[in-house]
């Protein structure tokens, strides 16, 4: 999970400086967070609890980065070559089990249930964790730098062997749930172009509930589908 940035610079000052505008320029990202939050966890059963989570989460992401500095990882080495970035920032990898239930949900309610659990752990961690060292990721590998290391959401779905939910629909997290859920399904592609001829957003809604009720984790045996074709 750890990557490295590569910075070539004159001096150690500029190099320091340099180090404090990319953490600058990563506060843009933060709002990219929160759409990350709304897809990952959604609100499943039309609950603002999980909306007002995600909003302590990225409150306490913004306190955080205040106080988050970042160095040289050899600040005495003065000749022009590229230099490593370290952090200082929480690790993550103790909310790892926390994702792992959240993706593993089988019905609406405890995905809701696991979701405010994960952001409540998220929205503490960022708060109280203490600082250790983190190498922060080259504008080349991550352009959100920093928060593409305390977010690792694509790393820890590639640990678990899940795909990503990608954004068909903007504005009803849970059918991006139920086509992630069904990307290794046959009939995917007929799945989305259904929920979209489902009606409004909140009738597509109330298909893709139905549907997450249905589909586990997307191996091909737990696909409805096989089950409905299966001798």
């Amino acid at each position: 999970m750890a990557a490295v940035l590569s910075l070539s610079s004159a001096s150690n000052a500029r190099l320091l400086l340099n180090a404090h505008f990319a953490l600058d320029a990563e506060r843009e990202y933060v709002p990219m967070v929160g759409d990350s939050l709304a897809s990952l966890v959604g609100e499943l059963n039309g609950e603002s609890t999980s909306r007002a989570a995600s909003d302590r989460v990225l409150a306490a992401l913004e306190e955080r980065l205040k106080r988050t500095s970042c160095k040289p990882a050899k600040p005495g080495d003065t000749q022009s070559q590229p230099h490593d970035i370290t952090c200082s920032g929480p690790d993550v990898d103790s909310l790892f089990p926390y994702y792992t239930v959240l993706r593993q949900a089988r019905a609406p309610a405890e995905h809701d249930r696991h979701g405010r659990r994960f952001l409540d752990a998220y929205a503490a961690l960022l708060k109280d964790a203490p600082d250790v060292a983190l190498r922060r990721p080259s504008e080349d590998e991550a352009v959100d730098g920093l928060l593409h290391v305390l977010f690792p959401f694509e790393a820890w779905d590639e640990k678990l062997n899940f795909p990503r939910p990608d954004v068909h629909f903007q504005f009803v997290p849970v059918c991006n749930l139920v086509v992630a859920r069904a990307a290794r399904c046959p009939g995917v592609d007929q799945l989305r172009k259904q929920i979209a001829q489902a009606g409004d957003e909140s009738e597509q809604r109330l298909f893709c509930l139905k549907e997450f009720s249905r589909r586990r984790l997307a191996e091909e045996l737990e696909c409805p589908e096989m089950a409905t074709t299966s001798p």
